[in-house]
């Protein structure tokens, strides 16, 4: 993950609760360097690191490394929802796994995303984009169907 000898300093990366990027105790304001640091995010023995010209540093998460900002929905000919795509705040959009979300604390939704599989917390507006296709089954688990198939939401 690189030798800590050469690094000239060993930065302090902090994501907090809502998301938002420190580094030194200063919030990351600009967009560029936010959306640089985001996507250089990788995890390693539970713990995150970010690779930074060619230095990795830690970085502290409060709770998810990753947000959700949108939740875009494909409908087939029927109605019914064939593909579900989401947007991540750092601008990436990707297909939502629904085998991978799970809700926390009965107050949050979750689910991997990239290729990394890093936790992605849904943000309001895409939490209720998605909730409101959420269903409950006979057993009172919650689930959301896509493309024919029915995906049980985790409850941690």
């Amino acid at each position: 993950m690189g030798d800590a000898r050469r690094q000239r300093h060993l930065y302090d990366y902090f994501i907090d609760e809502h998301g938002r990027w420190f580094c030194e105790g200063n919030p990351v304001e600009d967009r560029d360097l936010f959306c640089l640091l985001s996507r250089s995010l990788f995890e390693r023995g539970g713990r995150y690191f970010v690779r930074c010209e060619g230095e990795v540093h830690p970085v502290r998460v409060a709770d998810a490394p990753l947000w959700v900002r949108y939740v875009f929905m494909e409908r087939d000919a029927s109605g019914s929802i064939a593909r579900i795509r989401i947007l991540l705040e750092d601008g990436r959009e990707e297909p939502l796994r629904p085998e991978t979300l799970w809700i926390k604390d009965q107050r949050a939704l979750y689910c991997l995303a990239t290729k990394r599989n890093l936790p992605a917390r849904f943000g309001k507006v895409a939490y209720y984009e998605l909730a409101c296709h959420v269903q409950c089954d006979p057993q009172g688990r919650y689930i959301l169907r896509v493309a024919g198939g029915t995906y049980p939401i985790r409850n941690e």
